[in-house]
């Protein structure tokens, strides 16, 4: 059976986004190592990281007036 890229490309659309930047090669370097000494995906510590991130501004934004 032929697998349908196309299907799976506009599945792909609607289930993630894609987030890219650049960041200082000696600091990509190191955390692509320790990632991989911990069996992470650069993916995968994306999202925990944005999860903290947007949970902790969530406290932020209701101790706030107006927030």
């Amino acid at each position: 059976m032929e697998r349908n890229t196309k299907k799976e490309y506009e599945w792909s659309k609607q289930k993630y986004t894609r987030i890219l930047g650049d960041i200082d090669k000696e600091l990509g370097e190191e955390l692509k190592e320790k990632l991989k000494s911990e069996n992470k995906s650069i993916a995968s510590w994306i999202t925990e990281n944005a999860k903290k991130y947007l949970k902790e501004n969530k406290k932020w934004d209701k101790t706030r007036p107006n927030g």
